[in-house]
């Protein structure tokens, strides 16, 4: 449960104080206290932050010296000036007596002529030609070594492709060369029809030309002539030449008179 508000002490309720001030020695401490508490910050505070203010140095001695004396100058005295020394006149020399025998004049003594000095004989000065040092010529620079021209490659020539004529003439050359060896069944391959019955044919055989001409009708006539041991032979050949290949339609073969 609550109390009532407390009854709050008076002054009046000290018995031990008599009349209405404050003590006199705690207030006179609490303002020395304070004092010097102020006295702390504001020496804190003016000393830049607890820093001591630099102590004075001492002024040096100063010491009293007396001052120099001057030595007086002495003055010369005033002396008496000598009097000149009289220099004595010169005597007069002795008058020779009149009639007195004079003394004999001294006799000259004749000089002696000196005899004259060889002159110096002038000796040829030799001045030695003056050498100028060679001036180093230059090296006269080689003109450069011609370097040989590179070789020109020498272009491929290229067989022109084979016209018909040719295709023709090849396939007569290819026939008649396989039965040169008596391959008989190589020379039948080059045949449309007939037979290889040339049997004059062997290794001594020897293509003198081959001469491909165009017919009128686009067919080729090759004519041939072959010497073989057994004499001379004329040949002629049909031949048709197409896109995939040339091929012997006929042929025929005769022996000259």
């Amino acid at each position: 449960m609550n109390d009532g508000p407390r009854r709050r002490r008076t002054l009046d309720d000290d018995g031990g104080s008599k009349g209405g001030g404050l003590p006199l020695i705690p207030l006179v401490i609490v303002v020395i206290l304070a004092g010097l508490l102020i006295g702390a910050i504001l020496a804190k505070v003016l000393g830049g932050g607890g820093n001591a203010a630099p102590a004075a140095s001492p002024l040096p001695a100063v010491t009293v010296s007396a001052a120099p004396t001057e030595t007086p100058i002495p003055i010369p005295s005033a002396t008496a000036t000598a009097a000149p020394t009289p220099t004595p006149s010169p005597k007069p020399a002795p008058t020779p007596k009149t009639g007195a025998s004079a003394a004999p004049a001294p006799k000259a003594t004749p000089k002696a002529t000196p005899e004259p000095s060889p002159k110096p004989t002038a000796k040829p000065i030799v001045i030695a030609p003056t050498i100028k040092p060679a001036t180093p010529k230059p090296p006269t620079p080689k003109p450069p070594t011609p370097k040989p021209p590179a070789p020109k490659p020498t272009p491929i020539r290229t067989a022109p492709p084979p016209t018909d004529g040719d295709r023709a003439a090849n396939v007569v050359r290819a026939y008649l060369d396989s039965m040169a060896r008596g391959d008989v069944n190589q020379a039948r391959s080059y045949l449309s029809s007939g037979n290889a019955n040339e049997t004059f044919m062997n290794r001594s055989a020897h293509l003198n030309f081959v001469r491909p001409t165009q017919n009128g009708n686009g067919t080729w006539l090759v004519n041939a002539d072959v010497t073989t041991d057994t004499g001379e032979y004329f040949f002629t050949f049909y031949v048709t030449v197409s896109p995939g290949g040339a091929v012997i339609t006929d042929h025929t073969s005769i022996k000259p008179q």
